[in-house]
């Protein structure tokens, strides 16, 4: 790895085990780390900073990615760009984090309109898939610098798959708490990590012999597959 291209993948890794939490129930705090303390600063220059940046990596990746070419994108000066990311792989970062927010606000407002745990589980996971499957800079990494991600997504995918666990098991548990569903916390994480590692699988590796390409045939998947093992687990009288 070249001596520009590692700064690049450490701000991938570091942002993996950021998103790393605790044995105890910590999906809440995944969120907070998330949509709160990972947020950029705050104000319309920083914004359209990170928009500029973001679409420069989309287009030209992370090797070419230089902060000339984002202040020349938006308009302002380097200096300004250092005054809010001081170098250029906390500008990745933000990002990153950028990228993150949207994606699990998106995700929210997916299920949102479904009413039991089962279409949520469901509809998420197709949600999810279709989504990340088109995402422009994810897309733009695995294609032309898989060095800079994969090895976070595949060898050392403890974090991610960790991340997806807790980010499901926050809904799972708020119908359980609400007395909607009965599942104990070992099954809880257990069916929500294992919709983490198959959004992770059939995303890196889209060949199968099961038709998974458009969103109906996702969602076939996921109600053939998928939701039985949630009906399974919270049967009432299970042991």
């Amino acid at each position: 790895m070249s001596n520009c291209q590692a700064p690049l993948a450490r701000s991938a890794v570091r942002l993996m085990w950021s998103c790393r939490m605790p044995k105890r129930r910590t999906s809440d705090g995944l969120v907070s780390r998330v949509l709160g303390n990972g947020a950029p600063p705050g104000d319309e220059t920083s914004e359209r900073i990170l928009e500029a940046a973001a679409q420069q990596a989309e287009d030209f990746g992370l090797r070419r990615f230089t902060i000339d070419d984002v202040a020349r994108r938006v308009g302002v000066s380097r200096v300004t760009i250092y005054r809010y990311f001081p170098r250029k792989d906390r500008l990745v970062e933000a990002i990153l984090f950028r990228e993150l927010r949207r994606f699990l606000a998106s995700i929210d407002a997916a299920v949102e309109p479904y009413d039991t745990v089962r279409e949520r589980l469901v509809e998420g996971f197709v949600f999810t898939l279709t989504f990340l499957r088109k995402h422009a800079l994810l897309n733009r990494l695995l294609r032309t610098e898989p060095e800079l991600i994969l090895p976070a997504l595949t060898v050392n995918a403890g974090p991610v798959v960790a991340a997806g666990r807790d980010f499901v098991a926050r809904f799972v548990r708020q119908e359980v708490e609400a007395g909607r569903i009965e599942l104990s916390e070992e099954d809880i994480q257990g069916i929500s990590e294992m919709l983490a590692r198959a959004v992770l699988s059939f995303l890196l590796t889209p060949q199968s012999v099961l038709r998974m390409q458009t969103p109906q045939e996702i969602r076939r998947f996921a109600e053939h597959y998928l939701a039985p093992v949630l009906d399974a687990l919270s049967a009432p009288g299970r042991d």
